[in-house]
């Protein structure tokens, strides 16, 4: 863990870079139909770059992590309300409330025909790049079942709800992070890098098995994202306890985890500089946020 100490971020606001102020962050992200979540906030911002993030402001990306390789994008998201608030007689913050493809999901409407013989794949494509705010398809899995239309159909409404059925109809699940769509279904290998983690790579604590799945705390890791797998010696997993009404939750064999939940958490001249993540076996069940992972 040596190395996870020289702390590296990048906050640009409305288009304005802002990393060289206090900023404090918590940021949500499900395998789930509603948007990720987040709130940054900016402390003692110019009255002019606070009125044009206010005016003007779109969008916030955050990059946070250490120096070096665990470094990189933790939040792309939406700007939907600017708060300016005042702390004390000197400190004034402004704290953005934001959301993961917010646009695409609650304003991202279709109209058009289709012609009979489309497939999950191309209809999915197309709601992504037709949508009148739309977003990047950034994985859709391969076992999906191939089923062509039979007959032309006609869309019209918010590309999401048909995104929603055809991952429902297949059992699978649909979600949005850093304003990509993404469709998976249980059977799909691991996007990106598989990390391990214990005590010497930032591991904070023990993890501890849940009815949710293995939840656990580590120093802020950008290489572990939503469907992305991780590693847990299960040494360093607490077991659940039996309850009489159920049986505990079996640990992976091999210590190998899909991350479903994950909250980002920090403040840039603070001490918090956390993950914090849930993860299901591979073969696990999705919580009730009308996903499932078969």
């Amino acid at each position: 863990m040596s190395d996870l100490y020289l702390r590296r971020y990048r906050v640009i606001a409305g288009g304005v870079d802002v990393s060289e102020l206090r900023c404090t962050f918590y940021i949500e992200k499900n395998i789930a139909e509603t948007p990720n979540y987040s709130e940054i906030t900016i402390y003692n911002l110019s009255p002019e770059t606070e009125n044009q993030i206010i005016e003007t402001g779109e969008r916030v990306v955050l990059e946070a992590g250490y120096q070096g390789s665990q470094y990189g994008l933790i939040f792309d998201g939406d700007i939907v309300q600017p708060l300016r608030d005042k702390e004390d007689g000197t400190t004034y913050k402004l704290t953005l409330v934001s959301q993961d493809a917010d646009k695409f999901l609650n304003n991202g409407f279709v109209n058009q025909s289709w012609a009979a013989g489309q497939t999950p794949k191309t209809i999915a494509e197309k709601l992504c790049s037709t949508a009148t705010n739309p977003a990047e398809l950034a994985y859709i899995s391969e076992n999906l079942e191939n089923k062509k239309l039979t007959r032309g159909k006609v869309v019209f409404g918010l590309a999401c709800d048909y995104l929603r059925q055809i991952s429902r109809t297949e059992q699978a699940a649909f979600f949005c992070s850093d304003g990509k769509v993404n469709i998976i279904k249980a059977p799909d290998p691991p996007t990106g890098q598989i990390v391990s983690l214990s005590p010497q790579s930032g591991l904070v604590g023990a993890a501890e098995m849940t009815d949710e799945g293995i939840k656990a705390t580590c120093l802020l890791n950008p290489l572990l994202n939503l469907n992305s797998f991780v590693h847990i010696d299960n040494a360093h997993v607490r077991e659940q306890k039996a309850r009489r009404d159920s049986q505990p939750k079996q640990m992976d064999k091999d210590g190998v985890y899909r991350i479903i939940k994950l909250v980002h958490e920090g403040d840039t001249r603070g001490n918090v500089w956390y993950t914090q993540f849930t993860g299901i076996t591979q073969s696990g069940n999705m919580p009730n946020t009308g996903n499932s992972l078969l």
